[in-house]
């Protein structure tokens, strides 16, 4: 039902006179909206709300934590609306990237996710709902997964992620479907932070499975092919020390394998396919490409066709390289014509395969039918004639494709990864349902930002996802701005207006509430270095002015119709500025960080730039925290390993302690000061406290290990914000809110089923007045959400039918 009929039917219903005729079709029209949860869960509404657990039995909801003052809390997005559609999946969910998933081999509702960033999940029930399975583990990267053929209870995850070169610990091995995890190969596969072992791909050899001591498996890694015959707790390389970045084994004679080897400018082995005929115990090129022509491949075989393996390259500009087929047979290859791959898009602005086949590359075929191949780049595509021609497929989902697996027992499911997340084809391709809802796993960047006086009002950039907002307490995260989302502000003199920015500084000016939105970069040098990330703050005491960073600082006074510049060149001559603070208590004081280790400050409103007399470490300045009450004392954070992370100053900037302590030798990416001079930093593993101002360090507990990008502390609400890259947005309450009357959110002292309007109107978007508190008074059930469970709570205490368990009517 259109989001209009939908305002005007609930007008209608507000009416009815009978209190049964309104409860029931409030009920129907609940299911009949957008988003409803017949949609996801192929229930009734009514049929769903009664099997739901009350607030007092559970701590969790739909699979959400409780909030609980004094913990870390997950607030989302448990999948997002994100990127305004432009690269992303409206009107289905997104969430943050997905590099490799796996099938159970006989259980199809079993599916498993291995994300960027956010860990390992895993749904039982074919993607309806997910849990995380390795949050506690040593990384939460994982670049490759896979399931034991003989005995699926055996699940490997290799943590690392190559495409991005990030650095894993080693590969975790279940022995119970998930439920608990050993760690295996770290002195194989970090030997150090310049040489990961990053896997792009396992095998599980089907001869030897099935065991916890004595199956051979190899993987395809940055540095080689590495093989265990005991399991994975002991590896060697049985290839020289080459980039291999995909594996597979012969679909019907278990003792051959496949490898492609990656190309290397300079290098003297080509790339090319590789053979084993040994269950990969050794190694030789089969047919060789050169360097100028390849750089990554990525290979797929088919029991429909067993002796061949199909390619797909991309060339060193990053490319569509070719579509071949190498036959074992005959040991020639075949250039496949591949036409379409290159064609316009199917759907406007939406690029073609691309640009990014070093980062995006994925290819498949239907193992019952060879003629049917998958492959893709930036989009994604199929082709029904043996790789002659190809026509785009998913054209409304989002762009830069990972991963395409097909169902060895089914092959009209297809379940793929890109940057918006998992989604799963049940008719061979020719369309996808999103699986992202309950994935926690967004990529954020630093520059979140938070409504002034509502709690769960959160303004945030992702990686490949746009700029995305939540507030008064609902789940749903709508998109505000494309790209790649970075710095965001929001006024608290008038919430309705917000900053944000993507890649490289392109910033922006919107009204929520009209949706207007105009570019802001007017006096900024559009040829100035600047981070891909770059950053900009608002004034805490002036609303209209900012600052944006790139080699110098700018400022605008007019909310950004007009920039200038009010510094040289601060960074050592090739960084640029990554991280900007404005004293709250003396705003004449800014300081200023860059990439290439220069700290600068200024206590005349940017008329004088001075330097620090304390040697710091040379690396990346990733934050700064100034004390909101003392614009003399300051903390600033750094990146990269080595060297202290954290120093604190105490006389404006001139001096610095080193207050690193207990800290671990990690990328510190966030500072805030909290209530009670309590300090709090964030880093690859969490968040840190110290109640001392630096000189003791204790972990907070209730994070994953994770990496926090940012750290926000807002007193108006008492609540901490923590940015992470992989597990969304968590919060933390210092105290608990102030009570309200459950289910009144218009203020007038009662609950009925205006309110209930006002809720659903608030849950589909509809434009709410400004007087109303759709949260906490909305939040019927005391979940710590708004959802469409609150309006019907809110319905049905209306016309005297009160849930057991809800906390409607009363003061909490």
């Amino acid at each position: 039902m259109p989001q209009l009929a939908v305002a005007q039917r609930q007008k209608e219903i507000v009416r009815e006179g009978d209190p049964e005729i309104r409860r029931q079709a409030l009920i129907s029209l609940w299911d009949a909206a957008p988003g409803s949860l017949e949609a996801r869960t192929g229930m009734s509404y009514g049929v769903w709300l009664a099997a739901q657990p009350s607030a007092s039995s559970a701590m969790l909801r739909d699979g959400v934590p409780v909030p609980t003052p004094g913990r870390w809390t997950s607030i989302g997005p448990r999948g997002m609306y994100g990127d305004n559609g432009f690269f992303g999946s409206l009107p289905q969910l997104d969430a943050g990237r997905v590099p490799t998933v796996a099938f159970h081999p006989t259980d199809r509702n079993v599916l498993y996710v291995g994300t960027a960033a956010g860990g390992l999940w895993k749904s039982t029930n074919e993607g309806a709902s997910w849990m995380p399975l390795t949050d506690n583990q040593c990384s939460l990267v994982i670049g490759a997964v896979a399931v034991d053929p003989v005995n699926p209870e055996i699940v490997y995850a290799a943590t690392g992620e190559p495409s991005e070169t990030t650095q894993g610990c080693g590969v975790l091995r279940s022995t119970d479907g998930g439920a608990s995890w050993t760690t295996l190969g770290q002195n194989v596969f970090t030997t150090s932070p310049t040489q990961a072992w990053a896997v792009y791909g396992f095998v599980i050899d089907r001869a030897s499975a099935g065991t916890a001591n004595a199956t051979t498996i190899l993987a395809a890694t940055l540095r080689g092919i590495m093989r265990s015959t005991n399991s994975g707790q002991s590896w060697t390389v049985v290839t020289p020390a080459l980039t291999f970045s995909d594996i597979v084994q012969h679909p019907t004679d278990p003792n051959v394998m496949y490898a492609a080897r990656v190309g290397v400018s300079g290098s003297p082995t080509p790339p090319g396919l590789w053979r084993s005929s040994d269950r990969g115990a050794t190694w030789s090129t089969v047919t060789n490409f050169t360097a100028d022509s390849v750089v990554r491949i990525e290979i797929a075989v088919s029991r429909a066709q067993p002796g061949s393996v199909w390619m797909v390259a991309g060339r060193p500009d990053r490319n569509f390289g070719g579509l071949f087929r190498y036959d074992d047979a005959t040991g020639t290859r075949t250039t496949l014509s591949a036409g379409g791959l290159t064609d316009a898009p199917a759907v406007a602005n939406r690029n073609n395969f691309g640009g990014q086949s070093e980062y995006n590359l994925m290819i498949a075929v239907d193992q019952a039918n060879a003629n049917v191949i998958y492959t893709g780049g930036v989009r994604a595509y199929r082709s029904r004639n043996g790789g002659q021609s190809f026509t785009e497929m998913a054209p409304n989902i989002h762009c830069d494709w990972h991963v395409v697996l097909v169902d060895p027992n089914d092959s009209r499911r297809i379940l793929t990864g890109n940057d918006g997340g998992a989604f799963l084809s049940r008719d061979g391709g020719d369309s996808f349902e999103s699986l992202n809802a309950g994935l926690a796993t967004s990529l954020h960047y630093p520059g979140l930002s938070v409504h002034p006086t509502d709690p769960t009002g959160v303004l945030t950039g992702l990686q490949d996802n746009g700029t995305i907002i939540a507030r008064n307490g609902m789940l749903q995260w709508n998109g505000v701005n494309g790209g790649d989302g970075a710095f965001t502000a929001t006024n608290p003199d008038n919430p309705d207006i917000v900053y944000v920015s993507s890649q490289l500084g392109a910033l922006r000016r919107h009204r929520l509430s009209t949706g207007t939105s105009s570019g802001i970069v007017s006096g900024i040098d559009a040829a100035e270095r600047r981070a891909f990330i770059a950053p900009f703050v608002m004034d805490p005491q002036r609303s209209t002015r900012l600052y944006f960073g790139g080699a110098r600082m700018y400022r605008t006074s007019n909310e950004g119709t007009a920039w200038t510049a009010i510094s040289n060149d601060l960074t050592r001559g090739s960084g640029t500025i990554a991280a900007i603070a404005v004293a709250p208590s003396d705003t004449n004081v800014i300081f200023v960080g860059t990439n290439d280790g220069n700290l600068r400050y200024s206590r005349d409103f940017g008329v004088t730039w001075l330097s620090p007399t304390t040697t710091l470490p040379s690396r990346s300045i990733t934050d700064f925290a100034i004390d909101p009450t003392d614009a003399n004392r300051i903390v600033v954070t750094f990146g990269s390993s080595g060297t202290s992370h954290a120093f604190r100053s105490d006389d404006g900037g001139a001096t610095w302690t080193d207050i690193n302590g207990t800290l671990p030798d990690v990328t510190t990416q966030a500072a805030a000061w909290g209530p009670g001079g309590r300090l709090f930093v964030g880093n690859m593993l969490g968040v840190y406290e110290s109640r001392d101002r630096g000189a003791t360090w204790t972990r907070n507990e209730g994070l994953p290990s994770i990496r926090i990008t940012d750290l926000v502390y807002n007193a108006r609400t008492n609540r901490l914000v923590a940015a992470t890259y992989g597990r969304g947005i968590w919060a933390f309450d210092f105290t608990t809110a102030a009570t309200v009357l459950r289910g009144d959110v218009n203020g007038d002292n009662r609950v009925d089923a205006a309110d209930a309007l006002v809720i659903q109107q608030g849950l589909i978007g509809v434009q709410v007045s400004s007087a109303v508190s759709l949260f906490p008074a909305g939040d019927a059930d005391c979940n710590g959400k708004l959802e469409v469970r609150d309006a019907l709570l809110v319905v049905r205490f209306a016309v005297g039918d009160v849930v057991a368990g809800s906390c409607v009517g009363t003061r909490r």
